[in-house]
C-alpha cells in the first residue's frame, strides 16, 4: 500500500471540476467514483464467459445495452432488432464492428479483398483494424468544416468495399460527418455504415432539446446505419475499461462471434475477441448508468455543449487564432492563424502553466475536450491561453525549447515512416520505464 500511494504520487493531480486535462477524466462527482469501485470490488471475481455461474453481469450486461439502445434511437422509438455486446473500450468496439462487418461481407457478397472507407478525421483504431483484419484503407479527406467529403467518397466505392466509417464527433475537431448521405450511398451499394460515437454517445442526443444548438441525426433513427460504437467509460461516467457496440441486428453481431464444435475441450463460443472480461467492469458501467440516469446524463451534457460554445466564442476573439470545426460539440480545437504564431510553442507555454491538451497535426493545433471534471476551469484557460498567445507573439522566434521543436519535427518531415520509427523507439522507452 505505501508503493501503490507512491507511484500514486507519480500522477496528474486534479480537482473535481477544475481538472486542467482535455478530456482523460470524465467524472467530477466524488459519490459516482466511489458507487463504481464498490460495485466493483463486489463483482471483481465474475466472468460472463461463465454465464450459468455468474447470471449477475450477464444481466448487467443486457441492461447496459438496453439503455445504450434506447439512448441511440433503437429503443422504443426505433428498431426493436437493435442489439449488441459491451467491450473494453472505444478501439475494441471499432474493431470488432470492423471484423463482424468484413466476415459478413466475405459470407452474403464473397469479397475477399475487403476496403473500407473513412476521412484522414476518423479514429486511429481504424488503422489498427486494417492491420489486424487485412482490409485496404481508403482515406477520404475533409471539407473547411471538418466533414468527410461525400463527393470523394462517391469515387472510392469499388465493388470490394465493405464499409463507410463515420464519426459523431470526430475525435481532432469535433465535427460530425455527414451519415445521413452517407447512409443513403451504404443503402444504395449494399454494404454497411459504421458511426463511432464513442466521445458523442452520452453528450448529442441531448443536444436536441437546446434550441442554440443544432446537431444532425447520427444514430439508428437513420436508415442504413448499422453499427455505432458507444464509451461508457467516457461521458457515461464509468471507469475505464468498458465500451458499447451496437448493430441494427443481431444477424450481423453473430458475425463478431468465434464458435468451435470440434475442441477436445468441448463446444465453446465466445462473443468477442478476449475470452474471460472483467464481470467487475461490467457492474461498475450498469451502476454508473443506474446512478447517472437520463436526467443526469441531460444535464451534464447540456453544461458541456453550452460551454462549449461559450468556449468557440471566446477562442474567435482572441487575435491569431483560428477554430476548427463547424459543430457545437465537447471537442474544440483552435489553431494559428497568424503565420507569426506558433502553436506548438503556446502549448509549450501553456503546459508550463499546468494544462494538458491534445496536440494535434495536420494542420498544427490543440484542442480541448470538455467534461464534467474540467469545465470549472474554463475561464482561467481563456486568461491563460491569451497570455500564452501574447507571449509567444513576442518569443517567436525562440522555439528551441520544451516540446515545440518534436511537433514541429514531427509534423514536417515528409518521411512518415521515419516518423513511425520515431514514434515505435518512444514507445519503447515508455514501456522500460513502466
Amino acid at each position: 500500500m505505501e508503493q501503490a500511494q507512491v507511484r500514486r504520487s507519480w500522477d496528474t493531480s486534479w480537482e473535481a471540476g477544475n481538472s486542467k486535462m482535455s478530456g482523460t477524466v470524465y467524472v467530477s462527482n466524488r459519490e459516482n467514483f466511489e458507487i463504481c469501485n464498490s460495485i466493483y470490488s463486489v463483482f471483481a471475481h465474475t466472468n460472463p464467459l461463465h454465464g450459468d455461474s455468474f447470471p449477475s453481469v450477464c444481466r448487467m450486461e443486457a441492461e447496459v445495452i438496453a439503455m445504450t439502445i434506447d439512448l441511440m434511437g433503437g429503443g422504443s422509438n426505433g428498431s426493436c432488432s437493435v442489439c449488441g455486446t459491451m467491450t473494453s473500450g472505444g478501439t475494441e468496439s471499432i474493431l470488432t464492428a470492423i471484423r463482424a462487418t468484413r466476415n459478413y461481407m466475405r459470407e452474403k457478397k464473397g469479397i475477399l479483398r475487403p476496403e473500407m472507407i473513412a476521412a484522414t478525421s476518423a479514429h486511429a483504431a481504424i488503422y489498427k483494424a486494417a492491420e489486424y483484419f487485412n482490409i485496404d484503407l481508403i482515406c477520404i479527406g475533409v471539407d473547411t468544416s471538418g466533414r468527410m467529403r461525400v463527393s470523394e467518397v462517391l469515387k472510392a466505392i469499388t465493388k470490394n468495399t465493405i464499409l463507410i466509417y463515420a464519426s459523431a464527433p470526430s475525435y481532432p475537431h469535433g465535427t460530425i460527418d455527414p451519415i445521413e448521405e452517407l447512409a443513403r450511398i451504404a443503402l444504395r451499394y449494399s454494404f454497411c455504415l459504421h458511426v463511432d460515437a464513442c466521445l458523442g454517445g452520452f453528450v448529442l442526443p441531448f443536444a436536441r432539446h437546446l434550441k442554440s444548438i443544432s446537431i444532425p441525426n447520427f444514430d439508428f433513427q437513420i436508415e442504413g446505419v448499422t453499427t455505432i460504437s458507444v464509451d461508457t467509460h467516457k461521458y457515461g461516467c464509468a471507469q475505464k475499461g468498458s465500451s458499447v457496440l451496437l448493430y441494427h441486428s443481431n444477424i450481423l453481431r453473430q458475425y463478431q462471434y468465434t464458435s468451435v464444435t470440434d475442441w477436445s475441450g468441448g463446444l465453446y463460443i465466445s462473443p468477442s475477441q478476449p475470452g474471460s472480461r472483467s464481470g467487475g467492469l461490467i457492474a461498475q458501467t450498469w451502476a454508473a448508468l443506474l446512478y447517472n440516469g437520463y436526467n443526469g446524463y441531460q444535464s451534464a451534457a447540456h453544461k458541456i455543449l453550452l460551454a462549449s460554445k461559450y468556449f468557440r466564442e471566446q477562442i474567435s476573439n482572441i487575435p491569431g487564432l483560428e477554430l476548427l470545426g463547424a459543430d457545437v460539440t465537447m471537442v474544440v480545437a483552435w489553431a494559428a492563424k497568424n503565420p507569426k504564431l506558433n502553436i506548438y510553442m503556446i502549448n509549450d507555454i501553456l503546459s508550463s502553466m499546468g494544462w494538458e491538451l491534445s496536440v494535434l497535426h495536420a494542420p498544427p493545433a490543440l484542442h480541448l475536450c470538455i467534461t464534467s471534471a474540467n469545465i470549472g476551469s474554463l475561464p482561467s484557460l481563456i486568461a491563460d491561453l491569451r497570455a500564452s498567445v501574447a507571449d509567444s507573439f513576442e518569443h517567436q522566434n525562440n522555439s528551441s525549447s520544451g516540446m515545440a521543436p518534436i511537433y514541429g519535427l514531427g509534423n514536417a518531415l515528409p518521411d512518415r515512416n521515419l516518423v513511425g520509427e520515431m514514434l515505435k523507439e518512444i514507445q519503447d522507452i515508455l514501456l522500460h520505464n513502466s
